[in-house]
């Protein structure tokens, strides 16, 4: 049987002359998030090119009730703070990091990586992916993968810079092993918001499966961090990693009760 890399190498190159024989990308619509600013909670939007029908979760089921708390843009030093946090609150999150950033902060990447977090591949340079050609976009990906393993870290999930991704985009990371996600919640850290309003922004869209976007770059995000959590356990919500939270998706497809409740042995 071929090697593995020989297996991956053919089909990136299936990738690449599918996205080069398509239109280009100037004539293709940016994706929902890229222009609404959020994902609707529907595999197309939110986990595009992934098994799980997100449309069979059954969001009044206990197993959904879990937010994916995800912090964008490290490795930064005030992810450091962030653990810590974190930590106070037994919560869990999914750093996004830029590759282009890990070998400058390589320290704060290894204490995200023996944190107990997850930490997920956002691109090496952080670019608008569907302004790239396919070549550049594969190479955009793989250093970003190879900057991270220096770390020692093995990244599952891609988010996509901006929210912007097309088929390419989300074929392209499958084939360097990552799954593509976006965000439910966007708290418009970015936008440079006081602290009191990221705090509402994000607590009043909380809900089962939210994911939510957040930037450890934004010192207000840091303040906010803690009264999220405090109003998520409040109304009985978990924040985890990506990882635990598509698990959580998957056992809240459809669970019979006869699961939630087996009789007893006979």
């Amino acid at each position: 049987m071929p090697a593995e890399p020989t297996i991956r190498r053919a089909a990136l190159g299936a990738v690449i002359a599918l996205a080069v024989a398509s239109l280009p990308a100037a004539a293709q619509p940016r994706s929902h998030t890229a222009t609404h600013g959020y994902a609707p909670f529907a595999t197309e939007h939110l986990l595009p090119g992934a098994a799980l029908d997100l449309g069979d979760v059954d969001r009044e089921s206990p197993f959904a009730r879990v937010v994916a708390l995800t912090i964008d843009d490290g490795p930064d030093p005030n992810d450091l703070r962030i653990l810590e946090i974190l930590r106070r609150h037994g919560a869990k999150a999914t750093f996004f990091c830029i590759g282009g950033k890990v070998m400058q902060h390589r320290d704060i990447a290894l204490a995200l990586a023996a944190s107990g977090n997850e930490v997920g591949s956002h691109s090496q340079t952080h670019p608008m992916m569907t302004d790239l050609p396919a070549a550049q976009r594969d190479r955009n990906l793989g250093k970003a993968n190879a900057a991270l393993a220096g770390a020692g870290i093995h990244p599952a999930w891609f988010r996509p810079p901006y929210g912007d991704f097309d088929e390419t985009v989300t074929a392209l990371a499958q084939a360097h092993g990552l799954q593509t996600v976006l965000w439910t919640v966007d708290s418009q850290d970015w936008k440079g918001l006081g602290t009191d309003a990221i705090v509402q922004r994000v607590t009043e869209r909380l809900a089962p499966g939210a994911v939510v976007l957040m930037h450890s770059t934004k010192p207000a995000s840091l303040q906010a961090l803690s009264r999220i959590l405090e109003d998520g356990e409040r109304k009985g919500y978990r924040f985890v990693t990506m990882t635990e939270w598509q698990e959580a998706m998957r056992l809240a497809v459809a669970t019979p009760l006869a699961m939630l409740h087996p009789s007893p042995a006979k």
